[in-house]
């Protein structure tokens, strides 16, 4: 719990949960706005939604693929828990095996075909891609995948493009973005089945994101200084 307020007291924190707020006034006053237009927009979702679940597999892979462009991961994730929210844990499982496989092909998309064209593109000039050192690979995945703001397809490509060691940066991706990502799942699943218990679920996983975030990079912020 002292974790947990010191974190709530961190003020990128504060400017993060204010946003959400003034997002979601925005949004209030919009939907205010329309007025009698909520109608078509609740029966558009519903129709979504229904289609969604008698065909499962386009959800998937929709999971597996719109990641890899500029689209809110947490937006998808909390649709598969709306559409998914009969079985939680089917939710969970397909949500996280679709994570992985997205992970997987936008990573050898950027360390293969992508990188090879930069380099042919730089071949006549005198600048080269640089190779990171052995040691910062660990230190460079931790980095991207847990600072606040930083896209998510950005992280992949980026990670892929200057090859991270792949083996190491699959289950630390599947880790760091994996906790967050089931509480928003569960918080989907709460929200869509008008169910209590799993809307605090995932509210609580996110939390605990949330502190393992700040615990990490607190972590690397000390051995940093250690260095210097």
């Amino acid at each position: 719990m002292e974790v947990l307020l010191k974190t709530l007291a961190n003020r990128k924190v504060r400017i993060g949960i204010l946003f959400l707020l003034v997002v979601a006034g925005v949004c209030a006053w919009l939907a205010w706005k329309w007025g009698g237009d909520l109608g078509v927009l609740k029966e558009v979702w519903t129709q979504l939604n229904d289609y969604l679940v008698e065909k499962p597999g386009v959800l998937f892979l929709a999971l597996v693929f719109l990641p890899g462009l500029p689209i809110p991961m947490s937006a998808l994730f909390f649709t598969a828990g709306v559409v998914w929210r009969e079985d939680p844990l089917m939710a969970v499982s397909l949500s996280m095996l679709a994570t992985t496989l997205n992970l997987t092909w936008t990573y050898w998309l950027a360390a293969g075909p992508a990188r090879r064209l930069v380099e042919k593109l730089l071949a006549s000039s005198s600048i080269r891609i640089p190779d990171l050192p052995r040691g910062d690979h660990f230190r460079l995945i931790l980095v991207l995948k847990l600072t606040p703001g930083i896209p998510f397809f950005f992280q992949n490509y980026l990670l892929g493009f200057l090859r991270a060691p792949f083996m190491i940066y699959l289950p630390m991706s599947i880790v760091c973005n994996g906790i967050v990502g089931t509480g928003v799942i569960l918080s989907g699943v709460g929200v869509g089945g008008g169910n209590l218990k799993w809307a605090i679920w995932g509210i609580s996983i996110i939390a605990l994101g949330v502190v393992f975030t700040q615990l990490v990079r607190s972590g690397l912020a000390k051995r940093k200084l250690r260095l210097e």
